[in-house]
């Protein structure tokens, strides 16, 4: 016998069945539903419930089309925390930090064809089912070239009338394309009529976006804060010069000396978290009245365009007691378990 048949007829083909998917289990499967299942505000999820019940839908919406969108939600925040090299999500170690950076690199990917999974369910009529399914493969192609514009633009390396476009661009195709797909998935789920859906995609792509914009102002807010803990949690964006909502509204009210200024102090602010404290209290300064003012008034448009189209009156109510939750500071809510707004 050879030590190929040897090595065969040593373990049985159940226990090696088992032995493999033990494995599995430990190094990807249950990593990844233990991420999933950390506390969120699930604003998305929201949106695709109500969105279907503002578009007439009727019954239940199908549990999978909400399991859709955080699965593909939650992929994004281990591969975005692998990139920004971040130590904390939501209260407790990023993936990477618990099980390394090539299992949490698969297991990221993995909850993408997870999400995909999930819309091959035999409740969805299969006409609705396609339209899902191309949405969400577009969006995840959105959220890539967000992400690299994200990854790739600095606020220090690039003229500073730029940010307002680059920054709206970034929050577009990322934060902004997901709430879209949740409010899409509703629309078409409902089996809304054309004008409907595309008003319902609209809704979700600028509430997206003031999503991004909430949570720029809220790290910034974090980072100022006298717990150490939310210090080791939450600066990233800034410490990678990234390209964020308060760099564009404090380079529309600040003199272009003023502004160069607060940009002159990223390099040195890098390993300092004090220093790079005392540079997310100035530009706070400079930016959060224009934000909330934008926020708000973003959110507001939205409702008024949205109450223009025939929907259901009670979903409506309900979703803006879901989004005060982005007009309002979480200062003004008080504590929340989320580690950021738009995560």
């Amino acid at each position: 016998m050879s030590i190929v048949d040897r090595l065969e007829v040593s373990v049985p083909n159940l226990n090696r069945s088992k032995i493999c998917d033990d494995l599995v289990r430990r190094d990807l499967t249950e990593p990844a539903e233990q991420f999933l299942d950390r506390t969120g505000k699930r604003i998305r999820q929201s949106v695709v419930e109500l969105v279907y019940a503002m578009a007439g839908g009727s019954g239940q919406l199908p549990p999978c089309l909400g399991e859709a969108i955080e699965w593909l939600h939650a992929g994004s925040l281990v591969i975005d925390d692998i990139q920004d090299e971040s130590p904390m999500r939501r209260g407790q170690p990023s993936l990477h930090m618990q099980i390394g950076v090539p299992l949490a690199l698969n297991a990221g990917n993995w909850m993408y064809f997870q999400a995909l999974e999930k819309l091959f369910d035999g409740s969805l009529h299969r006409k609705i089912q396609n339209r899902l399914v191309h949405q969400l493969v577009r969006t995840a192609l959105r959220c890539h070239r967000g992400q690299s514009l994200d990854l790739g633009t600095r606020v220090d390396q690039i003229e500073p009338s730029s940010i307002p476009c680059i920054v709206n661009e970034i929050s577009r195709l990322k934060t902004g394309s997901l709430v879209s797909m949740a409010a899409t998935f509703g629309g078409v789920s409902a089996e809304a009529k054309r004008p409907l859906r595309v008003a319902l995609s609209r809704f979700g792509m600028q509430i997206g976006i003031a999503l991004q914009m909430r949570n720029d102002l809220e790290e910034l807010r974090s980072m100022i804060n006298d717990s150490n803990e939310f210090q080791t949690i939450r600066m990233e964006d800034l410490r990678n010069a990234r390209i964020t909502w308060p760099w564009a509204w404090a380079q529309s009210v600040c003199s272009p000396g003023e502004f160069a200024a607060l940009v002159a102090q990223l390099p040195d602010s890098i390993q300092d978290p004090r220093a790079l404290s005392r540079l997310a209290t100035q530009l706070l300064s400079h930016s959060e009245r224009c934000g909330n003012a934008a926020i708000q008034h973003r959110i507001d448009r939205q409702f008024c365009k949205l109450a223009a189209h025939d929907v259901n009156e009670r979903a409506l109510v309900e979703m803006r007691a879901v989004l005060k939750r982005i007009s309002n500071s979480e200062r003004a809510l008080g504590e929340d378990n989320d580690a950021k707004l738009a995560n």
